[in-house]
């Protein structure tokens, strides 16, 4: 083997050899260095204003006639973190809360929430008697309200139960056809305590009236017969801004709890005030300057024309951000609109600085929400994303630190 001497194998392993024998142009513009920064965040995070949950409350109770509500805080509390969002709630005297998972009311309890809960979705047969147990609401609307009566008895409690009927939504519940055998039968269980009876309504103005109709016509006919049928309730967020006799013995408000209405038509007639609760911020990691020929992201979906200045904001479509937003959306800096240039990558998104020299590395990105006199709002990331709002506040990462402001706490 022949030998090489310290030169050449420096030369060979490509160390100490000037960036210029390399053929590679050295850019002295395309990135600006920074004295070190103390960031107040390094990551994503979101901010959940509580004060704004009581304002919508407020509004909600004042549409309903003091009405008592069973605020919906599934999935995450559609975004804004269900232990602390159920926490607030309960300090207010909320009279229910209701999840979609059996698991996630466990997770209440065992986290120190007491009020009444009731629970959606379905249940297994190793659920029954530890929820029956918890003292957790649930849903029936099949054969397994069995296992929640044996479960009782074991415990020598009752099992509270609402009746789920279905008048013409089609996913779950008793035909309405078919319910007055049914809630016979759960009547005649001696472990299980009708509480209430509900059905879910399609948000179809016309057909909507259909499904009260049918509704109320077997809460009638199980009365006639001596039952009892306890808690009637039919209306969601859009029940109650636009169907008030779908109103009845308690409302469930969800997505407007958290300041959104439930369609543009609402939001356009704005019956109620609401302020949004959650907002969407991220700091700016790397500032740098792009030349013409230069490009951004894999694939390069965006090539400078012009020289660029260009932030990369610590925030991805992980972190639940819809990812093909380019050109389409915008993020909030020092109170100014930058708009996304790529789409965004796992962690990382790129924004146009548009000239502006005054960002710096840490400086607050706002993606959700407000800085200054502007305002990126959920509704216009959803609609330029094409998606509605409930998935873009339910698609917000359960991993995101929350920051909680409650001026009352």
């Amino acid at each position: 083997m022949d030998k090489i001497c310290r030169r050449d194998f420096l030369r060979l392993a490509g160390i100490g050899i000037p960036l210029a024998s390399s053929g590679l142009a050295f850019n002295s513009r395309s990135w600006k260095t920074e004295q070190p920064v103390l960031r107040e965040h390094s990551e994503p995070w979101l901010e959940i204003n509580l004060d704004n949950i009581e304002w919508n409350l407020r509004q909600l109770k004042t549409t309903v006639n003091e009405r008592p509500i069973m605020a919906v805080i599934k999935n995450n509390a559609y975004g804004h973190g269900q232990t602390e969002v159920a926490e607030f709630l309960q300090e207010r005297g909320i009279e229910y809360l209701a999840v979609a998972k059996a698991h996630d009311a466990l997770d209440l309890r065992t986290n120190g929430i007491s009020c009444p809960i009731l629970n959606f979705g379905m249940f297994s047969s190793e659920e029954a008697e530890e929820l029956v147990g918890r003292r957790i609401t649930q849903s029936v609307f099949t054969d397994e309200f069995v296992a929640l009566d044996l479960a009782a008895r074991r415990l020598s409690t009752s099992a509270k139960v609402h009746i789920k009927i279905d008048t013409g939504l089609g996913r779950v519940g008793v035909p309405y056809q078919a319910a007055l055998p049914f809630i016979r039968r759960v009547a005649a269980s001696a472990n299980i305590e009708i509480e209430g009876i509900f059905t879910t309504l399609t948000e179809d103005e016309e057909f909507d009236k259909v499904q009260l109709a049918r509704f109320l016509e077997v809460c009638d006919a199980s009365e006639s017969e001596g039952i009892e049928v306890g808690i009637r309730h039919a209306a969601s967020s859009a029940g109650i801004l636009s169907f008030p006799q779908a109103h009845l013995d308690l409302v469930r408000p969800g997505i407007t709890i958290y300041g959104h209405y439930p369609s543009e038509k609402t939001r356009i007639e704005r019956k109620i005030d609401l302020k949004p609760v959650l907002e969407l911020k991220a700091p700016v990691q790397y500032i740098k300057t792009l030349q013409p020929g230069e490009g951004v992201s894999y694939h390069r979906p965006f090539i400078a024309w012009r020289e660029t200045v260009i932030a990369t904001i610590g925030l991805g479509y992980f972190d639940g951000y819809p990812p093909d937003v380019a050109n389409n959306c915008d993020v909030l800096i020092n109170g100014r609109r930058h708009p996304i240039l790529v789409p965004l990558t796992s962690n990382h998104l790129a924004a146009d600085l548009l000239g502006h020299s005054d960002v710096n590395i840490g400086d607050e990105a706002v993606l959700i929400g407000k800085q200054g006199d502007q305002e990126v709002s959920a509704e216009e990331v959803a609609k330029r994303a094409d998606i509605s709002v409930y998935q873009l506040l339910i698609g917000m990462n359960p991993l995101l630190p929350k920051r909680y402001i409650n001026a009352h706490a």
